[in-house]
């Protein structure tokens, strides 16, 4: 059945973000089926490396964005795993570390550095 009658969600821009939190470390893997997806990994600080891999709905158009925070105990990491693509980020001791991805269709691919905000 399609997924669309199944689950029916506003996306964005016309509904909200969809929000992912993380854990502290290891594995997180998050579920993307909106076109707004913030993944949250500043609200639990990184205690141990993360690899973040995703699993895409077919819902999600072309151009979707991903934005990605991160904030550590010192300087852990946060890699990407399935459905990401760019370079690690790599902490700094409490402070959050901010990166966006867009979806090509296959991936979404970093668009630039990781901003630090704090």
């Amino acid at each position: 059945m399609n997924e669309q009658i199944q689950n029916p969600i506003v996306k964005w821009p016309f509904g909200d973000a969809s929000v992912a939190v993380l854990t502290a470390s290891g594995d997180q893997n998050v579920d993307v089926y909106n076109n707004l997806t913030v993944v949250d990994g500043a609200s639990v600080i990184a205690t141990a490396a993360r690899t973040l891999n995703l699993t895409i709905s077919p819902t999600v158009t072309v151009g979707a964005r991903l934005i990605v925070k991160t904030k550590t105990t010192a300087t852990e990491s946060l890699t990407c795993g399935t459905g990401v693509t760019g370079v690690a980020t790599v902490g700094v001791a409490g402070k959050t570390k901010v990166a966006e991805y867009v979806y090509d269709g296959v991936n979404f691919i970093q668009t630039a550095a990781a901003v630090q905000i704090d």
